[in-house]
Formats: C-alpha cells, sequence, structure tokens
C-alpha cells in the first residue's frame, strides 16, 4: 500500500470507527436507562455523571500532553485518562466505564495518526486495566476490594500491553511507517543497547513496555486512591442508596 492510498485508507476508515463507537455509545446510554429505571433510580443522573466524567477523560487524554519515560521508543508514551475512568466506575459500576472510555475515544479517533490503531490499543488497553477492579469492587465495597482488584488488574493490563505490542502494535508501526522492523530494533537497542538479537521484540517488551506500563499504572493508582479516599463516602452512599432499592424492590416481588 503506497502512501497515498495510507492517507486515503486513514481518511475513512477514522470515521467509520467513530460511527460504529457512536451507536455503541447510543446503544449503551439506552441500556442504562432501562437499566436504572428496574432500580428506582435517575438514568439522567448517571448519564449526566457518565458526561462529566467522560469530559475529564477526554481532557487528560486530548489536551494533555503525553510524555515518555526516557528509556522508551517516541511510540510508548504515559497518559492519565485511566483516572476518572476508575473513579466513575467505582461510583457507578463498568457501565459506566465503559461509557467514558468510548467518549473520549470517539472524541481522540478524528485527530488519529495511526489509522486509529492507537486508539483502539489504547481503548482495549484501559477496559482490561479498568474493568477487572471495578467488577471486584462492584461485587463488595470495601476498601480491601480496591487494592484486590487494582492488583489483578495491573496484571492484566501489563501483560495484555506486552504480548499486544510484540504480536500487533510492533508490527503495525513498522508497516504504517514503512520501516523494516530492523530500524525499529535499531532505535530501541539506541536507547537501550540490551535490546537486540534474534528475540528483540521480546526483549523490547521486557525491558521497555513492561516496566513503562508499571510506571505508569502506579502512578495511576495512587492518585485514584488518594482520590478514593476523599470521595470514598460519595461512592458509598451511591452505592448503598442503589443497594437498598435493589432489595427494596426484590422484597415487593
Amino acid at each position: 500500500m503506497s502512501n497515498d492510498q495510507l492517507k486515503e485508507f486513514m481518511g475513512w476508515f477514522k470515521w467509520v470507527i467513530v460511527a460504529i463507537l457512536a451507536v455503541a455509545v447510543i446503544l449503551l446510554i439506552v441500556f442504562s436507562i432501562l437499566q436504572y429505571k428496574k432500580k428506582n433510580t435517575s438514568p439522567i443522573k448517571f448519564i449526566a455523571v457518565t458526561g462529566v466524567f467522560g469530559a475529564l477523560a477526554t481532557i487528560l487524554y486530548v489536551l494533555v500532553p503525553d510524555f515518555g519515560l526516557g528509556f522508551t521508543p517516541p511510540w510508548l508514551k504515559v497518559h492519565l485518562d485511566e483516572i476518572p475512568i476508575f473513579l466513575v466506575g467505582y461510583m457507578y459500576g463498568p457501565l459506566s466505564a465503559v461509557m467514558v472510555t468510548l467518549v473520549k475515544t470517539i472524541i481522540k479517533l478524528p485527530m488519529s495518526t495511526t489509522a486509529c490503531v492507537g486508539e483502539i490499543g489504547d481503548f482495549i488497553f484501559t477496559l482490561v486495566f479498568v474493568l477487572p477492579a471495578v467488577m471486584i469492587y462492584e461485587r463488595r465495597r470495601k476498601l480491601s476490594s480496591v487494592f484486590m482488584g487494582l492488583g489483578i488488574s495491573t496484571a492484566a493490563q501489563v501483560i495484555f500491553a506486552m504480548i499486544a505490542n510484540v504480536y500487533i502494535m510492533v508490527p503495525f508501526y513498522s508497516f504504517l511507517y514503512g520501516m523494516p522492523l530492523e530500524s525499529l530494533e535499531g532505535m530501541c537497542s539506541a536507547i537501550v543497547p540490551a535490546v537486540t538479537g534474534d528475540n528483540w521484540v521480546w526483549l523490547y517488551a521486557l525491558i521497555m513496555v513492561l516496566p513503562m506500563n508499571l510506571i505508569k499504572d502506579t502512578i495511576v493508582i495512587i492518585v485514584v486512591l488518594l482520590l478514593y479516599k476523599r470521595l470514598h463516602i460519595l461512592i458509598e452512599r451511591i452505592g448503598n442508596k442503589n443497594n437498598n432499592q435493589i432489595i427494596e424492590n426484590s422484597e415487593e416481588l
């Protein structure tokens, strides 16, 4: 595929992805309204809060510059948009976390320079990181569940990121920028000389992808825990209110 063909492909493909994700958001909104009507809670409040956290995640994802860590190639960057996604997930459950992730992804897609692969990768990485912790916390709203969920989420996200980089991201960037794998190897080995040889891609994943994601996840977790400590009363009130209404509804049945 020539550069002109690639640019044409990126031009229409990103809008196809935007349309698909927009439909997904609409379906999730409809589903959330039906679910919250069953619980006798306000779907409008749910959507409004989701919108506010979606805006916060978008600001962190689109407007706040991402940054490297000095020992990673230029395509590995840290961004902190997962913080508001964690918080809204803790307050309103996994569905709201998915919706916020969709919102920030849809807004970013038209600005994509990677044929949407980078944004779709971020979307999947975010859900792999956030959903296990949020789902565990939803089942048992305790601080111990927060720590257990964050530990499981971090392990899942780091392992997934390594595998995805080896088998998807590195080959894709090689194709997108017309660079042979040997050139990408040279860029990595110039930063960390150990990343070379026949297994350089896995060395790249172990020496660069793994620690970068651990550092990024640690930053996100620390901020989330600090904010959780301040917001846990509100989270508990929302959770208890929802649980009480579920119990009342079940008793009526």
